[in-house]
């Protein structure tokens, strides 16, 4: 009897330490130290580290975990700090991450907003850590975090949070999506600036995106399908649009190609986007080689809200800024041309892989693993900075992140995601930040 009692004695008491751990979570690490001021940015490799990071105001690296999202500082920093502050959510998972900095006046705060597996919505003051604001939207299955050991893909190419501009009063909104639903929310105050629910064509919205002042979608169920394109401040429908001759067909014909490209940060601020009228289209350089033929075609939104043909384009990897558009050509040479004239402007001298632009230069990452910083109106070489840490040092990349005259690169052993992570990943501290002076 004594022998009973004691074991549901026990059994309580797991019972209880269980609810303890098990039950739904959620812990503030708030700063107990002012963040430093911004230093200058030089030309040099500032750190090896083992998470990818987001800068923000050029103060702060914020990171994400699967659990947990955190911020050190300073940028400059060697290695990973102690964090300066710390948000964690539990058994939930994070699902996106972005930073939304105060304008340049100054006025108001910059916040991280992230979005949680459970659908949650929360917003952090990025200098102080504390919960802003918090809202929910129906998740949709199967979300998880994706980030694997670096955060890379969570931060550098979130799936369901974007940020864009309201082309009416020029305020930030994001853009969060869910299950068969999107959201505008001002970033300052959690504010739901519009909603529009998909529900009516329930799992036919997937493919999204912002440009800097609007909301594509497609609606893969049309027959054929049809890109909508919303104002992102008022949620209100802007156009329809199908790339000239879809047709309906076979799913491979009627769900046609379309894809955005040239984003300031994974398909936020996409400035332009590519598509066909069949699903079946190869690259630039396979049709160059005779494997296929069908091609994309680049195109944008005008200010009238017509989606236009762009004139220039012809090569797989393009980024525009302004009225110049660069693409890199056969052996890696950037060619930059007028986009409203289609006059080249000029050629680069040096090869390497297109990785992003600028208001004031083109980036490229060469052979000999360094990144070069080309001007935007001349081409001229300006700087170069190793991204090796060690002469013998090899990778590949995928996931990098350009921002505030930095550039950190998640350096790989192969591109193959399906190798586990010693296998993945170029090293411990795979992740190299350099400065752009």
């Amino acid at each position: 009897m004594l022998t009973a009692l004691l074991a549901l004695v026990v059994i309580a008491a797991m019972g209880v330490t269980a609810y303890r751990t098990l039950k739904p979570a959620e812990t503030v690490s708030s700063a107990k130290k002012p963040v430093p001021s911004p230093e200058p940015v030089k030309s040099i490799q500032y750190a090896e580290l083992p998470s990818a990071p987001l800068i923000v105001e050029g103060r702060l690296r914020v990171y994400t975990e699967q659990r947990r999202v955190f911020a050190d500082t300073p940028v400059t920093a060697q290695r990973l700090m102690t964090p300066h502050w710390a948000y964690r959510r539990w058994p939930a998972e994070v699902v996106s991450v972005v930073a939304v900095e105060k304008p340049a006046s100054g006025v108001g705060m910059s916040v991280v907003v992230t979005k949680w597996s459970d659908g949650e919505i929360v917003a952090l003051d990025a200098e102080k850590g504390d919960i802003v604001w918090q809202v929910r939207i129906d998740p949709a299955d199967g979300e998880t975090f994706k980030g694997r050991r670096t955060g890379a893909k969570t931060l550098y190419s979130p799936e369901d949070l974007f940020v864009t501009t309201s082309a009416l009063d020029h305020q930030q909104v994001v853009i969060a999506t869910g299950k068969d639903v999107v959201q505008a929310i001002d970033p300052v105050d959690g504010k739901i600036r519009w909603t529009h629910s998909f529900a009516a064509t329930p799992g036919c919205h997937a493919v999204d995106w912002t440009s800097l002042d609007a909301y594509f979608v497609k609606d893969t169920c049309a027959k054929p399908a049809t890109l909508e394109v919303y104002d992102a401040g008022t949620g209100t429908l802007l156009t329809t649009w199908r790339p000239p001759g879809a047709s309906i067909g076979p799913d491979n014909i009627t769900n046609w190609y379309l894809e955005p490209t040239s984003c300031q940060l994974g398909r936020s601020g996409c400035a332009l986007f590519k598509a066909a009228p069949t699903g079946d289209v190869v690259s630039f350089a396979d049709a160059a080689s005779g494997i296929g033929s069908i091609t994309p075609t680049y195109w944008s939104l005008g200010a009238d809200h017509i989606v236009k043909p762009e004139l220039v384009p012809d090569k797989d990897k393009v980024v525009v800024v302004g009225d110049v558009l660069a693409e890199q050509v056969v052996g890696g040479y950037i060619w930059a041309f007028s986009r409203t004239s289609g006059q080249r402007l000029w050629m680069s001298e040096v090869s390497g892989t297109l990785i992003g632009a600028d208001q004031r230069n083109v980036y490229l990452i060469n052979r000999d693993y360094q990144l070069l910083v080309l001007n935007l109106v001349t081409g001229a070489v300006t700087s170069s900075t190793e991204l090796r840490i060690r002469p013998e040092d090899r990778f590949v990349f995928s996931e990098l992140y350009l921002h505030g005259g930095y550039l950190s690169v998640e350096r790989l052993h192969t591109t193959n995601a399906s190798e586990i992570d010693d296998r993945y990943y170029f090293s411990m501290n795979t992740v190299v930040l350099v400065g752009i002076g």
